[in-house]
């Protein structure tokens, strides 16, 4: 093994020492850590010189650090770096397992040769964070605001969670995920990305009427030379094993080729899946890794099914004029759903009541089209949301 070294130390390197105390790898008590940052024994702080002059493989934490020098090959927990790193064509000297959140063993199954076969599609949830918000709304009946304060409080989420709610923690993982299934490295604006951050509880309870649940998924496909990525709640049935995973877990569903699926479940990015993953890629930093490509083309769209709640006032002529323009673009309406609690808590229009569309597959940007004309053209109908629906078929 390389000479290694902690380019910088996180915030909880106390529980750190633990961990690796823990897990009978106290020889990483005894590493140089890069700069003057106050650092607890026994590990010791080396000046730039010395540090780089000893350490040939830098582990990096996400949050913190001087990043204008790297040693040679990083090991990082940061999502971000790493995919600069692959971008600037560096994937023999980057490992990022402990970047892509606690199914990373899977993913190291999946890249063996031989063992599940040539994979052809992704679905993951691998947002722990957003995930047990989610949960917490579906099993709870509360609020986002209320889930999210939950799930800081129960230590899930550290800190400030904006890029959990925004998608950016499922969207940087999941090109993680695409990169190592797949040998493709895109870049983060080709991926389409939203977030729950304005989830309403309301469809979160027609969900339920459904028999659905709302999570935030990532989906990517590779098929010869075209490349489908997405990062949004999807509502999908409650049957789906990607709607049972455990509150805080994250959950990836890959389908290969030749037909077979495989799903695996692991537990959420805590500090010790991140150690472990970072044990993990430690052993292999001499052997020669698989190639990732940059991809030079477009990223594109799925065709799915959408789910659209609607609040409206003069039901009948209303839902005429907006199935007119479903339509005239070719979207067929599958199902056709009134919730069970008809006047909307969103509005103080008692008049106005809640109607859900799920249409017919087409893509999210014809959807997008249709719905902006009914906001311009069609007085009485508020679009409320607009969600990917997942069939079973």
């Amino acid at each position: 093994m390389q000479s290694v070294g902690f380019i910088n130390l996180p915030a909880w390197q106390a529980e750190l020492q633990k961990i690796l105390t823990r897990l009978g790898r106290e020889d990483l008590l005894r590493i140089p850590v890069l700069g003057r940052e106050n650092v607890e024994n026994p590990w010791v702080a080396f000046e730039s010189g010395d540090f780089f002059s000893a350490v040939e493989t830098g582990i990096h934490f996400a949050g913190n650090g001087n990043l204008k020098r790297v040693p040679e090959t990083v090991i990082t927990t940061d999502a971000e770096l790493a995919i600069n790193r692959l971008l600037n064509g560096d994937y023999q000297k980057t490992f990022f397992s402990a970047a892509v959140g606690g199914i990373f063993a899977f993913l190291r199954t999946v890249t063996a040769d031989y063992v599940v076969g040539s994979p052809d599609k992704l679905l993951v949830q691998n947002d722990s964070v957003a995930g047990y918000i989610l949960s917490r709304m579906e099993t709870a009946g509360k609020t986002l605001e209320e889930s999210v304060h939950e799930s800081q409080w129960e230590g899930i989420a550290t800190g400030n969670p904006s890029q959990n709610l925004h998608g950016i923690v499922t969207r940087n993982r999941l090109i993680l995920q695409i990169a190592s299934v797949f040998g493709l490295i895109i870049r983060p604006e080709q991926v389409k990305t939203l977030g729950i951050s304005t989830l309403s509880d309301e469809d979160v309870t027609v969900a339920r009427e459904l028999g659905c649940s709302i999570r935030l998924l990532g989906l990517a496909q590779v098929d010869s030379e075209q490349v489908r990525a997405i990062v949004e709640p999807c509502m999908i049935p409650s049957v789906y094993l990607l709607a049972q995973a455990r509150a805080g877990s994250e959950i990836i569903y890959l389908l290969t080729r030749s037909g077979n699926s495989h799903v695996y479940s692991g537990p959420g990015s805590s500090y010790e899946t991140q150690v472990r993953a970072i044990l993990s890629d430690l052993e292999p930093c001499n052997a020669q890794r698989p190639k990732i490509s940059i991809h030079a083309g477009s990223v594109e769209d799925f065709s799915d099914s959408f789910y659209l709640r609607f609040t409206l006032v003069n039901m009948n002529d209303t839902l005429a004029q907006i199935l007119q323009l479903f339509n005239r673009a070719g979207v067929e309406i599958d199902k056709i759903h009134q919730p069970a609690r008809q006047v909307s808590r969103e509005t103080p229009e008692a008049a106005r009541q809640n109607l859900v569309l799920i249409t017919g597959k087409t893509r999210r940007n014809i959807v997008e089209t249709i719905l902006t004309q009914i906001s311009e053209q069609i007085k009485l109908a508020s679009v409320q949301s607009c969600f990917r629906f997942l069939r079973r078929d």
